[in-house]
């Protein structure tokens, strides 16, 4: 940067830059009910996108499959985001937080960037996201029968640590198969450390690309 305010740690790394967002907390709470889950921000986001969600689900003996992710609200003014359990009736619950590479006016004191444009970079009351983790080198791992329909399962052998959460936004579009196309879902399998990724479809296209996760925690 040529001009403005930046701020770097012990370790050398830029914390704050006015001329470069980072991704910062926005608002956080929990979600939690059966086969249709909706939860409410507690305050608006006004980014014209969508922004991104990290959920933790609860941890259980049972894998959560979330599927048809949709955000409400619109451009300027996201409300929440609802989700359904892929088998019917199934629970969904966990923690959620919501990000974006800007911030929003929050803290009654403390520090606020903005930058030529006028726009709020920097606000001393939305946490820092760290991202930990980025992958899309899944491995397909086979099928299950649903009640109704089958799903097609892909896995990344990866541990959620303690304090992460995983990005559901990468998973609110369709999964590729050689028919025509199928709900994806995700999941988190504690027992066994791994992430999950769930096509519900007539049949598997056994190689989804790269497809990316991103897992991220706030900053202590």
């Amino acid at each position: 940067m040529s001009y403005g305010f930046q701020s770097i740690n012990d370790n050398s790394f830029v914390q704050i830059d006015s001329d470069a967002p980072r991704l910062c907390m926005l608002t956080k709470g929990s979600y939690s009910g059966s086969t249709n889950v909706t939860a409410v921000f507690a305050r608006a986001v006004t980014s014209a996108d969508p922004p991104i969600v990290f959920i933790r689900p609860t941890q259980t003996g049972v894998v959560q499959v979330p599927i048809s992710v949709w955000f409400t609200g619109g451009p300027g003014n996201w409300t929440g985001f609802s989700m359904k359990a892929s088998v019917v009736d199934a629970t969904l619950s966990g923690l959620y937080f919501v990000a974006a590479w800007a911030s929003m006016g929050t803290a009654t004191y403390g520090m606020r960037l903005w930058d030529q444009n006028g726009a709020l970079v920097y606000d001393s009351g939305a946490p820092a996201v760290v991202v930990t983790s980025a992958a899309g080198n899944w491995v397909y791992s086979g099928s299950e029968e649903l009640t109704v329909g089958r799903r097609y399962i892909w896995a990344i052998s990866k541990a959620l640590g303690a304090g992460e959460y995983i990005s559901l936004n990468p998973f609110a579009m369709n999964c590729h198969n050689n028919a025509n196309g199928g709900g994806c879902a995700l999941g988190v399998d504690y027992a066994n450390g791994r992430i999950l990724m769930y096509s519900l479809a007539t049949t598997a296209w056994t190689d989804q690309g790269h497809r990316p996760f991103l897992c991220a925690k706030l900053l202590a």
